[in-house]
């Protein structure tokens, strides 16, 4: 069923045309990534979807009483709001209900209650009383405290993880998400993937996260000079299809540049060939002229002149932090060499950015020593754009960082031209920093730091809010790059393509070094998991063997020693019972089962899992026993293949 309809939609902000003519609808199953350039107008499409701007011309219709819930790119939380107060600031149409209905509720006006009554009818209808339970386990689901706690003082994680329980608390029909993954721990990107994977609610989502985008979506929406298109599937068989989409227009246009060239030719024969032609003929001359294809300007590739490592670049040793009387981390040590590529990775407010803090020296360890090298020029792009200086125009901001930059290649601009290699045109370097969109600022502090000639870069989450044809270029950048690279991201694509080497924070505050990507890293955790469950059930299933031949042992009446039975077997010289050449049949098997239980238990003694001294009584228990049932198998072999 279609819930939002587009017809000829159009939109122009600051100047710029965003979208033009765009005819498109939204069924309530859709899965849909947008995706685009940044500055393209993603957020905006957004808006336009939630109601908050208003289309330029055409009509947007959206499905009567539809429930359309909001994930802005940076949610707002007032001074002193708990985490109640901040599911009731929603835009939802529930939210509102229910913040309608607590007002009401804290009305002593008696002439409210005829208003009160029919607020709760409502309630009960659309389900706005389990409105604040759901958010609660959803808050709790995602690792954040109950509803009445306070927000002050949360991190950019913990405020992203809270407007993301808004958006999924209730009952949503279309789910806007801007940049979901933004400032969230791997973990808690995972655990979204899940929620939105179960989901019985439409959604469209903005992310330049590359796995999530794959994982998630069912149809991407792509915005490409002023138009969009829509492509089936996932993210990998829309890069197929936008790839066969160019390699066709590419086809196309190659015809209409031959067929224009011999048309040419025919009309240049001569004024008086000229005059004979007929108009028509002349005016489809002039509309092919007009019909060149429209390439994507290509953004120049990031690249950054570097000053020599020396032989020391950054040695840490045994540096602690502690915030509000909490230690973040044991004291970690580590001696950077060249090349390194590390990725730091670990739960929200484990101390991963305070750790990167420290080594760009923002802050001083409580203990322990950070000691740079002579040579070494750290480079520190954080998490946000918050602190670029809004007033500014964009030139004046890299005219401030230098008059003349040295790129990689020793090339050598002024700051205008650096801009324009960036896809900054000259009427964008006029703007000021405010009007920029989230991704291109973060695109001009990309820029900027490649002024400073580096050799150590540390990245806060570098692939925030940056399109995903920027993080390939940075991708590429920093493969390239002569230096060092510590990297904190929840871009899992990003750090298996970049990284080599993983510090990971366990929740004990221990940081562990692990020689390989992360998805190599996790691979290991796996294959660890699996290897502690498989000891696990051999474990369980060698102690039921055992109580299985314990039994047999009792009811076969086995209770003398081997010595005494084969004595007794010497003694009677008689053929072997029916029972006993079913014994000796099964002895074998049994004895291999004890074998197995045994090597189970040396396993075990090998993994350090606790309960050792039981396993250990155990182990000496096996012992006696596999000798007896062996002395017992030499007795009926005897008595069987011998003489019976």
């Amino acid at each position: 069923m279609n819930i939002v309809s587009l017809t000829n939609v159009s939109k122009t902000l600051i100047g710029t045309p965003l979208f033009q003519a765009v005819s498109l609808g939204i069924e309530d199953s859709d899965r849909i990534g947008l995706v685009g350039r940044n500055g393209a107008g993603k957020s905006t499409f957004l808006r336009l979807l939630a109601g908050s701007l208003e289309v330029d011309e055409g009509s947007l219709a959206r499905r009567r009483d539809l429930r359309v819930h909001n994930l802005p790119q940076t949610p707002l939380v007032q001074p002193g709001w708990s985490l109640l107060d901040f599911l009731l600031a929603g835009e939802s149409p529930l939210v509102s209900l229910v913040a309608k209905y607590q007002a009401l509720l804290h009305r002593a006006d008696q002439a409210d209650h005829r208003q009160l009554d029919a607020v709760s009818r409502q309630m009960e209808q659309l389900g706005g009383f389990q409105l604040e339970q759901s958010f609660a386990s959803l808050c709790n689901e995602f690792g954040l405290p109950p509803p009445e706690t306070t927000m002050d003082g949360f991190s950019g994680g913990m405020v992203k993880k809270a407007a993301i329980c808004r958006a999924l608390a209730g009952q949503p029909e279309l789910v806007l998400l801007d940049e979901p993954t933004n400032h969230l721990d791997i973990e808690s990107v995972e655990l979204l993937e899940r929620k939105l994977l179960g989901a019985n609610f439409a959604f469209l989502l903005v992310t330049h996260d590359r796995v999530f985008l794959e994982s998630v979506c069912r149809r991407i929406l792509e915005i490409d000079r002023s138009a969009i298109f829509s492509y089936p599937g996932n993210y990998s068989s829309f890069l197929e299809m936008r790839a066969e989409r160019w390699n066709s227009l590419e086809k196309a246009d190659a015809r209409r540049e031959a067929i224009l060239k011999i048309e040419l030719k025919w009309l240049g024969r001569g004024a008086r060939a000229r005059a004979t032609k007929s108009e028509r003929r002349k005016q489809i001359i002039r509309d092919m002229q007009g019909a060149a294809l429209e390439r994507p300007e290509a953004m120049g590739d990031f690249g950054s002149a570097t000053t020599r490592l020396g032989k020391k670049i950054l040695e840490v040793k045994g540096i602690t932090k502690s915030f509000g009387g909490r230690r973040l981390f044991d004291p970690f040590s580590f001696e950077f060499c060249k090349d390194d590529r590390i990725a730091v990775v670990g739960p929200n407010g484990c101390g991963k950015t305070t750790l990167l803090r420290l080594l760009c020296q923002q802050l001083d360890p409580d203990a322990g020593s950070i000691v740079a090298g002579v040579n070494t020029r750290i480079a520190y792009y954080g998490q946000t754009a918050d602190e670029l200086p809004g007033d500014l125009r964009m030139l004046d901001y890299i005219r401030h960082q230098a008059e003349q930059i040295k790129l990689g290649d020793d090339l050598v601009l002024d700051p205008a031209r650096l801009l324009e290699r960036f896809l900054f045109d000259g009427t964008m370097q006029q703007q000021k920093l405010y009007t920029l969109s989230g991704g291109e600022k973060r695109r001009l502090q990309l820029v900027a730091l490649l002024v400073g000639a580096p050799n150590l870069l540390i990245l806060d989450e570098p692939t925030n809010d940056l399109d995903i044809d920027t993080i390939e270029l940075l991708e590429d950048y920093v493969d390239d790059f002569a230096g060092v690279v510590v990297i904190v991201s929840h871009d899992r694509a990003f750090l298996d393509s970049v990284c080599k080497t993983t510090l990971a924070f366990g929740a004990d505050g221990h940081v562990n070094l692990f020689p390989g990507n992360y998805g190599e890293y996790r691979q290991a955790l796996a294959d660890e998991a699996a290897e502690a469950a498989a000891v696990a059930t051999n474990l369980a299933a060698a102690a039921r063997l055992a109580d299985k031949s314990a039994s047999a042992d009792k009811s076969g009446g086995l209770d003398k020693t081997g010595s005494e039975a084969s004595a007794a077997g010497r003694q009677r010289a008689r053929k072997p019972s029916f029972a006993e050449k079913k014994e000796y049949d099964g002895i074998l098997a049994e004895i291999d089962a004890l074998e197995a239980e045994k090597a189970a238990l040396e396993a075990v003694f090998v993994s350090g899992v606790t309960a050792l001294e039981q396993a250990t009584a155990r182990y000496q228990a096996l012992g006696h026993l596999i000798d007896s049932k062996t002395e017992r198998w030499a007795e009926l072999a005897d008595l069987i293949e011998g003489g019976g």
